[in-house]
């Protein structure tokens, strides 16, 4: 308690006033010397972080267009993905249809052809058969013009005339 008493807290009035002037001096020192650059440096860090930070916005406003651009893109490429291969199976659809149709018409005319081609010898045979009856009419009437028969043996001549028919058929 000696300091006390010694005056360490003692009030000096003209060391206060020159303690309240040095305190002055030194700031308007440190004021004029050391607070603007302090201060400039505080404002010049300041505005280099909103930089900062707008850069940073504006990348990630940009990164997010392009996000949604390549989502646009993959959706794009899937339509056209899905599109091509619902084509490619209609396409592929038609040309079987297609093949089965130009398969049934050629069956149908190869049916047509054979039926015709059956009409024809029908008819070539039935032709060729009628030449025949013709002929044998023809032998038949002239043995009978050639004999005088009588009913026995015009009998035995149209059964032979009949016989021959028979074996053409």
């Amino acid at each position: 308690m000696d300091v006390l008493k010694e005056g360490l807290l003692k009030v000096d009035p003209g060391l206060l006033l020159w303690t309240i002037i040095t305190f002055i001096v030194l700031l308007l020192i440190l004021w004029k010397a050391a607070w603007r650059p302090i201060i400039d440096a505080l404002d010049a860090r300041a505005e280099k972080v909103r930089g900062d930070i707008e850069t940073a916005e504006k990348n990630r406003l940009e990164s997010e267009k392009l996000i949604s651009q390549y989502k646009e893109q993959m959706d794009k490429a899937k339509d056209e993905a899905a599109k091509v291969i619902t084509e490619g199976k209609s396409d592929a659809e038609r040309l079987k249809n297609s093949i089965m149709e130009k398969a049934g018409q050629e069956s149908k005319e190869l049916v047509e052809r054979a039926k015709k081609e059956i009409f024809m010898a029908k008819d070539k045979a039935i032709s060729e058969l009628t030449a025949e009856v013709v002929t044998l009419s023809t032998e038949i009437a002239a043995k009978v013009i050639s004999k005088n028969l009588n009913p026995e043996d015009q009998k035995a001549f149209i059964e032979e005339a009949l016989m021959k028919i028979r074996t053409v058929q």
